[in-house]
């Protein structure tokens, strides 16, 4: 077999089919997959799920891969994607790979890495991206906080697997991802986004933060609340003082005007940030979501 660098090299290769338009995205993708998970573990790559299936064979995968085409590759792929198991990986990277190669889950693929504003549209949208880094030898290199191209993937699809595996849940987000994005467009977060801890933070809350939407609102309130304790200059366990509180309670009140909340949405959105949120506020917050738009 060959080695690990020597495995990676042949990247670019399957970047060039792709672009000339004889791979789709998911096929290329999971080409990707393939070439890095034999490359890093050798023959440990992969394990049957049922005894009765043959071992895995990385050189005759790569052999089935290679005289496939267009739908039969694809068939083979998600064939030897859904039979076994990937060594080092959770399921979730397989159900994402898997359900992009039967059409089922609208990713996007992508060449560089989306900045949070994009991924917030995209989200709201009802898409995830997935990026590819594929130039050799950059692909070994960190990506943002990953280790290299392959683990910045991985990642891609982890949050893929969050954003599409339960639907209620994936209506929510993207839900909540399109009340964000208009509130973001109507510049009501802009006296807070000059905060460079709340600026993080709420990049990571559009685009890395794939969960059920009354976390999504907690976190909102929980990072506001920090927000206006460094205005005034205060550590994280003290309180606001009332003028702070007054703003940020002007703050809720905007947004759910923008989001067209009923009025009792309205008292639970500002429980998010007195310290009285509760069990009945989290199911009006979540209907109110839910018929939003």
């Amino acid at each position: 077999m060959q080695n690990f660098s020597d495995r990676l090299v042949r990247i670019p290769e399957l970047t060039a089919r792709w672009r000339s338009g004889s791979l789709s995205d998911a096929a290329y993708a999971a080409l990707y997959f393939f070439t890095w998970q034999i490359g890093m573990h050798g023959p440990r790559f992969a394990s049957r799920k049922v005894r009765s299936d043959p071992r895995p064979d990385a050189s005759s995968w790569l052999a089935d891969f290679d005289r496939s085409a267009g739908k039969e590759l694809e068939r083979v792929l998600v064939d030897r994607i859904e039979r076994y198991h990937f060594f080092g990986l959770i399921p979730n990277v397989s159900v994402a790979l898997s359900a992009w190669l039967r059409g089922e889950w609208p990713l996007l693929l992508t060449e560089r890495i989306p900045t949070p504003q994009e991924v917030l549209e995209m989200q709201a949208a009802g898409r995830r991206p997935v990026t590819v880094v594929a130039g050799y030898p950059r692909l070994l290199r960190p990506v943002l906080k990953k280790a290299n191209g392959f683990a910045f993937f991985v990642h891609d699809l982890e949050h893929a697997f969050k954003f599409f595996y339960d639907r209620n849940i994936h209506e929510g987000q993207r839900k909540f991802f399109g009340l964000i994005l208009e509130a973001v467009r109507q510049g009501l977060f802009r006296s807070y986004l000059g905060d460079p801890v709340f600026r993080e933070k709420f990049d990571y809350l559009i685009s890395d933060m794939n969960t059920h939407v009354i976390h999504s609102l907690r976190f909102l309130g929980a990072i506001l609340i920090e927000c206006s304790l460094r205005r005034e200059g205060k550590a994280p366990h003290e309180t606001l003082s009332s003028a702070a509180g007054d703003e940020l309670a002007g703050l809720l009140r905007a947004l759910s005007h923008c989001w067209k909340f009923p009025l009792a949405a309205e008292r639970a959105l500002l429980h998010l940030v007195d310290g009285r949120f509760g069990e009945v506020d989290a199911v009006l917050l979540e209907q109110a979501v839910s018929r939003a738009w």
